[in-house]
């Protein structure tokens, strides 16, 4: 039985409704299972102009009250944020650990987890007119977002005067008019000090690093004013002193050059701290064998960025340092390097970052540089525990390592390098190393000299992957 018909029997009211007023219904009506199951049965490219717009906006409104249940449904999975007693208090305790636990079920960042959760708990207790605006589709939850940053630091008296005095606006305002508005509300009802708003405002200094196409990266930096344009102002005077015959550069070019400039300046300062001994540098490439000699196009892989075009992989390996690690021919996983001492070896540890790439807990995505190397059964150094090897050694950052270690989140390592987590409430959630390199294409030695062609089949053969 379709949702029509499931619907016609229910509400044959509407399910009798032409498109035209089906959607007009739905979006003067409360959001409801029903009207999405009917709005779901229509064809948009089968509607008029007019009816393809109404649709959107119908739909959109299904959206707030899908959001206002999941904040709902959220919120009473992750109860009352825990409260700080003590000052000695356990600090997973007071960061709230259930996030852990949703991180892990919906597979997305602790970060981004404990930020949803922040919100389901503000629409919950605090902006509860709010979430009834949310659950009628006639706010987005773009701006119910907006009304808890907004009200956060604000006592709960006057989050609900915030409220109050925004809500009957919000509905016909966008995110960004609405942020002001609600700012200055919040100002008024509790003004802060200069020195207060400052000390706000420089805790939120940071600089941000994710990908931005195929090859690039974005660096994002939010500063205090003064420290901004002075430094916006110094990389334009680099910029402008860059200047050599027949620079094809623009200043926004040069000014992206100085930055790189500064960055391999103070990265040859005595003193600076290195990780899995490796200097801040260091930059590291995995290639197969078949694409570093041109006779395949396989992407690589670029440490802390993912994954890159041959050609740029092939270059950065040109002048590179080049390391053999032994990959399966069928899936790309990297296969096991075993010691004897706790400590891993560098060939061991070079190993272990390029197999995992990332935190081995689901979701995290922190950089295998920046992480801790786990045993993931403790070393005994013997054979009656655990071994220092890559099946037993795993990639995770430090506060996932601090959970694995100090609180109730148990972890198996499982063959091909899995990880079976099940946490405080018995659920159980799996983890894959991804593979090294993709599967390879056959290969054209008729593309290849014949040195090269016979290089690449005595490598090849073995599954070699070099890494610069």
């Amino acid at each position: 039985m379709s949702a029509v018909d499931r619907v016609s029997e229910s509400h044959p009211h509407l399910a009798a409704l032409d498109p035209s007023r089906l959607i007009a219904a739905a979006i003067s009506s409360q959001p409801s299972g029903e009207l999405l199951s009917l709005l779901s049965e229509l064809d948009p490219w089968s509607l008029s102009a007019s009816d393809q717009l109404d649709l959107v906006v119908a739909l959109d409104r299904h959206s707030s009250w899908i959001s206002a249940l999941g904040a709902q449904a959220l919120a009473a999975v992750a109860g009352p944020m825990p409260e700080e007693s003590a000052e000695d208090v356990d600090p997973f305790q007071v960061i709230d650990p259930v996030r852990d636990e949703v991180a892990a079920a919906l597979r997305i960042a602790s970060s981004t987890a404990a930020g949803r959760i922040a919100v389901a708990r503000d629409l919950d207790t605090r902006l509860v007119a709010t979430a009834r605006l949310l659950a009628a589709g006639q706010l987005s939850y773009a701006k119910a977002l907006v009304l808890h940053s907004e009200c956060e630091r604000l006592t709960d008296q006057h989050a609900h005067t915030v409220e109050a005095a925004v809500l009957g606006r919000a509905v016909h305002q966008t995110p960004g008019q609405l942020r002001r508005s609600t700012r200055r509300a919040a100002l008024r009802v509790s003004p802060l000090t200069v020195a207060d708003e400052v000390e706000e405002e420089y805790a939120r200094r940071e600089v941000r690093m994710y990908p931005a196409g195929s090859v690039m990266v974005t660096i994002e930096a939010t500063l205090p004013a003064p420290d901004g344009i002075a430094v916006w102002n110094t990389l334009t005077a680099c910029a402008l002193a860059d200047s050599q015959p027949g620079d094809q550069r623009t200043l926004d070019h040069k000014r992206a050059d100085a930055l790189t400039r500064w960055a391999v300046d103070a990265a040859d300062r005595p003193g600076l701290p290195t990780h899995h001994r490796r200097r801040c540098l260091e930059t590291h490439v995995a290639i197969d064998l078949q694409t570093l000699l041109g006779l395949a196009d396989n992407p690589g892989e670029l440490e802390g960025f993912g994954p890159i075009p041959a050609q740029v992989a092939r270059s950065l390996a040109a002048d590179s340092t080049w390391r053999r690690l032994v990959t399966d021919p069928v899936n790309g996983h990297l296969l096991d390097y075993g010691s004897t001492v706790y400590s891993p070896p560098a060939p061991l540890r070079e190993y272990l970052l390029a197999r995992d790439q990332t935190c081995r807990f689901p979701g995290c995505s922190q950089p295998a540089i920046r992480t801790d190397l786990d045993h993931t059964e403790a070393f005994s150094g013997d054979d009656k525990g655990g071994v220092t090897s890559a099946s037993n050694l795993h990639c995770l950052c430090r506060r996932h390592h601090r959970l694995k270690t100090h609180h109730q989140w148990k972890v198996t390592a499982e063959p091909g390098a899995r990880l079976r987590w099940t946490s405080p409430r018995g659920r159980s959630y799996k983890t894959d190393p991804p593979p090294v390199v993709e599967s390879r294409a056959p290969l054209d030695l008729s593309r290849a000299t014949p040195v090269e062609a016979s290089f690449a089949l005595r490598l090849v053969a073995g599954g070699c992957r070099l890494r610069s």
